[in-house]
């Protein structure tokens, strides 16, 4: 397993000290409580410091004697995280202030606090590396969000170089806003899957039992980023590319598998479905599906619907050559799987190969007008039509059906030559008749009507599909990170 990097900028207020009562105060906390001292003033105090000594003169004077003050130094916000990842991590950076003597701000500069968190760390596990970098050595403000943008790029590409899918733990909780929001936008312009977020919070009187301050987490750094992911899955949803919806959610699936409940399998089966794996895409989508709806999979028809309106979802995609693939194949693998299931006791499969036996004559004798009626044959596609038309057209003629029949050398020359299809192709193999979409939808329906024996009324009413592509568009569009 890949070991973490984790990235925390420091701030004032991210080390506490105990002082001599055995009470652990904060060292940069300045606000005044009334007419209490402030916990840094009760540092300054306890350490016999001038009144006046600023937060980086403090820290440096605890650092230039750490051997001194090593077991009474620890980290009050990022402490209790330090000590849960300390094993699951392969490097940590601390990002401090290092200002110019001409910056008013350098007398809160946090380098020496670096400097005492790194110690700390070393105690904890020496060969763990810990590196400090410096913001303002060069002049760069940390209060200018521009500049800190740039410092941050550089950063992570010379400095931190995190490996490809290295989990990175950002807890910028600590330092000036500027630079943790610098830190965050540009971790995420680059790292935007492997960002982990952790949040921090102390419960009053803890900090001062020694206790480090309570954390929240790991956030996915791409929920920063859910309002564009969400536009942009839903933009894929409208052509049904469902692998790459999958990509994209996956993080956010497998960080809170409770609110995603069951999408998950619901995007998995879109997968499926698109690839015409029809019945792993049914066992993946079960429970999107009411009770009629998962007896209709029982039925040796309902695959033809799915088939028929892939055909619909590539015309969609603008795939005319797969969109005319899957239109004929929904009608001739229909037709095979309704002569089975209707004439089952007179077929037997030898091999790989399907054979109608003689005793078909004697449900439909007319058949001896087209073949040996003393030995049994290939169950080939004219002998299946022949079936269809003595046990239903005869009885109920169907226009829709007829153009199928007819459309065969058509769809051979188109699908012979190298040239692509257009749409205008596409619906004139189905017939001079057929010229939007709305048309090639009723005459694909119609033709399984015939032969399933149902009435649906259009392709997305018939396929199963559609409803479980209705529920994942609606769980996205409503899922908020909040």
């Amino acid at each position: 397993m890949t070991k973490s990097i984790l990235v925390a900028t420091i701030g004032t207020r991210d080390l506490m000290f105990q002082i001599s009562s055995g009470d652990w105060y904060n060292i940069g906390d300045d606000r005044m409580k009334s007419d209490i001292l402030t916990e840094q003033l009760e540092v300054v105090s306890d350490l016999a410091l001038d009144a006046e000594c600023s937060y980086r003169n403090l820290t440096q004077y605890l650092w230039d004697n750490i051997d001194y003050f090593s077991g009474k130094v620890k980290p009050v916000i990022i402490g209790k995280l330090l000590l849960a990842q300390l094993h699951n991590l392969e490097t940590i950076y601390l990002v401090v202030t290092a200002q110019q003597e001409t910056v008013r701000e350098r007398e809160k500069d946090t380098l020496y606090a670096g400097n005492l968190i790194k110690y700390w760390l070393y105690q904890l596990n020496p060969d763990l590396p810990v590196h400090i970098l410096y913001i303002g050595e060069d002049g760069t403000n940390p209060s200018n969000f521009e500049q800190m943008f740039q410092w941050w790029q550089k950063v992570w590409k010379i400095d931190i170089q995190p490996q490809a899918n290295q989990p990175i733990l950002l807890c910028i909780k600590g330092g000036v806003g500027q630079a943790s929001e610098a830190a965050r936008v540009s971790g995420l312009s680059s790292y935007g899957n492997n960002i982990q977020f952790f949040d921090f919070s102390s419960i009053p009187g803890t900090n001062q039992k020694g206790v480090s301050a309570d954390y929240t987490g790991p956030f996915l750094g791409t929920n920063y980023l859910w309002d564009r992911t969400q536009q942009q899955v839903l933009k894929l949803l409208e052509r049904y590319d469902y692998a790459e919806v999958l990509e994209i959610l996956d993080p956010y699936f497998k960080q809170n598998t409770k609110a995603w409940s069951h999408i998950p399998s619901l995007v998995k089966a879109g997968v499926e479905w698109n690839q015409g794996q029809f019945k792993k895409f049914f066992q993946l989508a079960q429970s999107a599906f009411n009770e009629e709806q998962k007896q209709r999979s029982k039925q040796y028809w309902w695959m033809a619907y799915e088939q028929a309106y892939l055909a619909m979802v590539r015309l969609h995609q603008k795939n005319t050559t797969e969109a005319m693939l899957h239109s004929f194949r929904a009608i001739e693998g229909l037709l095979f799987e309704w002569v089975k299931d209707e004439f089952s006791p007179h077929i037997e499969k030898s091999q790989s190969r399907y054979i109608l036996k003689t005793s078909i004559l004697n449900v439909h004798p007319e058949l001896k007008n087209w073949v040996d009626p003393t030995r049994d044959m290939k169950l080939e596609r004219w002998i299946q039509v022949k079936l269809l038309e003595l046990d239903i057209l005869s009885k109920n003629p169907c226009p829709d059906f007829e153009a199928w029949s007819k459309a065969s050398e058509e769809r051979n020359r188109l699908s012979h030559q190298l040239g692509g299809i257009d749409e205008k192709d596409l619906f004139k193999a189905w017939g001079a008749d057929i010229k939007n979409r709305e048309q090639f939808d009723k005459r694909l329906v119609n033709c399984i009507n015939l032969i399933s024996g149902k009435n649906l009324t259009s392709l997305q009413k018939a396929s199963l599909f559609a409803c479980v592509h209705e529920k994942v568009k609606r769980a996205i569009e409503h899922y908020s990170i909040i």
